[in-house]
């Protein structure tokens, strides 16, 4: 009988194996209205699709391992963290995959929008700079304006470095210091997020590629900066005390014009919630996260997407003391003072 077992077993066929049943993922283009998605995601379902549009050539043919997901889905999970800030379990339950999968996605998919930062963030060339200046002069009457300057301390978590207290900003909270400069039409034309939250953003800037340009004269033109800024000839900051007229006046179309990175500030954060949020990352990667949200940023601009409503912001602005200026930039401030009040 054991001999007739084994002659049986042997003319068995191989036993199949196990068909590996796909999991039922979620599509939130059709599991959502319009108001719903945009609840959820912060932009329209159209807006979406136009992201997918861009993003999905760079994706396609590369399946996260294991169970593929399509690069749509992976593009709408990586919307879905962005416009939420929420944890990656979370984000994972709405589409339906786990928080592991999440998170290598969230990773991936940041780094290929970070590959087109060369197309989307650009510093305006001789002819984008004289309408820029025409743009920013009917918005707060003052002249010669092609960028507006200013630093933004992004939360997140301590990180686990021998230097994690040098990300302590003067706030008592841990962050990175982004640079970033706007154009009239409130997008990025330059930002540098790899610093430190305690950088200051003086140093920050004369650190920058941008402020070697500008030493050298490529550029024809100023930029706006508050009082975290040295005065220079391309830099021009506000008066601390004005007392005369033209001081005034000077103060006036400088805070109604530099008045318009802080809003795009905000309007950067309000879209993208996971800025507000502590990102939970190592700081290397979360300099990619903010990153790909500026490309975005300027992507949506561009697309005609509408601002968000503006939230209060918990991240208020702490001022900063006037720095050391030399006699030269006090000088240049002086002087061009002097030229805006016959301005008419």
């Amino acid at each position: 009988m054991d001999y007739l077992d084994y002659f049986n077993d042997n003319q068995r066929p191989p036993p199949r194996p196990e068909r590996r049943l796909l999991k039922d993922r979620s599509n939130p283009l059709n599991d959502f209205d319009d108001l719903h998605f945009l609840d959820r995601f912060r932009i329209s379902k159209e807006n979406a699709t136009e992201i997918i549009g861009l993003l999905q050539p760079k994706l396609s043919g590369d399946l996260v391992r294991g169970t593929p997901i399509s690069p749509s889905l992976q593009i709408l999970i990586i919307l879905r963290f962005l416009a939420c800030g929420t944890f990656h379990r979370e984000t994972g339950d709405l589409c339906g995959v786990g928080e592991s999968t999440v998170c290598k996605i969230v990773h991936k998919v940041c780094s290929a929008i970070c590959e087109l930062k060369k197309d989307f963030i650009k510093f305006p060339n001789a002819a984008e700079q004289a309408t820029y200046k025409v743009d920013f002069y009917e918005y707060g009457n003052f002249p010669g304006v092609i960028g507006c300057i200013d630093g933004c301390h992004i939360p997140i978590k301590c990180p686990s470095t021998a230097d994690a207290e040098e990300f302590r900003n003067r706030k008592n909270w841990f962050s990175i210091n982004v640079q970033g400069v706007c154009t009239p039409t409130m997008q990025f034309s330059n930002i540098d997020a790899r610093w430190k939250g305690s950088t200051h953003d003086s140093r920050i800037f004369h650190n920058s590629s941008l402020y070697t340009q500008f030493e050298a004269r490529q550029h024809s033109g100023i930029l706006l900066g508050d009082s975290g800024y040295a005065q220079t000839n391309f830099l021009f900051t506000p008066y601390l005390h004005p007392v005369r007229p033209e001081q005034q006046r000077y103060n006036q179309a400088h805070i109604l014009t530099r008045g318009l990175i802080e809003h795009m500030f905000s309007v950067w954060k309000n879209r993208f919630q996971c800025l507000r949020n502590t990102l939970r990352f190592e700081p290397r990667r979360c300099c990619i996260v903010i990153i790909a949200t500026a490309v975005l940023h300027n992507f949506l601009k561009q697309c005609g997407c509408p601002d968000p409503d503006i939230e209060d912001d918990d991240d208020q602005h702490v001022p900063i003391p006037e720095l050391a200026n030399d006699r030269n930039g006090l000088a240049y401030r002086d002087a061009f003072a002097a030229l805006l009040i016959n301005v008419p």
